[in-house]
């Protein structure tokens, strides 16, 4: 199942975000995951997530802003609204409709995944983990929910764990391979073997 994961958005740094961003937009489907299943977008809410995909961030804003005027209670907005405001330097705003957007659908996975990238981006890490298993307890092998758990154990120095979940998400995406051997989290496991066989 796809959800909308609007982007990787692992680092933290927002320049670095947006570069995240566009590594994952291939794989991303225009569907929400629920727990009880996939619903399909609004033609409104693809074009918002359309936006956002191109990078588009305060275009995205607008048209969820024209999204919510007609339809009050769509989590999408909420949620790739507040995406769009933690990239354009707010996380603190967009962390608090992301958290509008899970209390009006706590089903849409795509609402814990965008929790998780939000607390990330503030230095939140701990939340941000707990979110992302969230994710993995619907998606199980959610390749970057699985890769945001690794980068957050790289950043905390926990290097053993940090591999483990770095080879699960190699393991369900490959492209994860060339992401990790450029990002900064894991710069200084560069010299290390099993990054290196892992990477390779």
């Amino acid at each position: 199942m796809a959800i909308v994961m609007l982007m990787t958005l692992i680092g933290c740094d927002r320049d670095k975000v947006a570069a995240d961003t566009q590594i994952a937009e291939s794989t991303t489907s225009v569907e929400t995951t629920t727990e009880k299943g996939t619903s399909e977008l609004t033609a409104e809410e693809k074009a918002v997530v359309d936006l956002f995909q191109q990078g588009k961030y305060e275009a995205t804003i607008t048209k969820a802003d024209a999204v919510l005027l007609r339809k009050p209670d769509s989590d999408i907005a909420y949620s790739v609204k507040g995406m769009a405001l933690g990239l354009l330097g707010e996380p603190k705003k967009g962390l608090e409709l992301a958290q509008k957007a899970y209390s009006l659908n706590e089903k849409n996975v795509s609402n814990y995944y965008n929790l998780a990238m939000l607390y990330k981006l503030q230095g939140q890490l701990d939340e941000s983990a707990k979110w992302f298993r969230r994710v993995l307890d619907v998606e199980p092998h959610n390749t970057w929910s699985l890769y945001g758990l690794a980068t957050i154990y790289a950043d905390e120095g926990h290097d053993a764990e940090a591999l483990i979940w770095l080879k699960r998400a190699i393991e369900t995406d490959s492209t994860v391979k060339s992401v990790a051997r450029e990002q900064d989290h894991f710069m200084r496991f560069h010299n290390n073997e099993k990054f290196k066989q892992l990477t390779q």
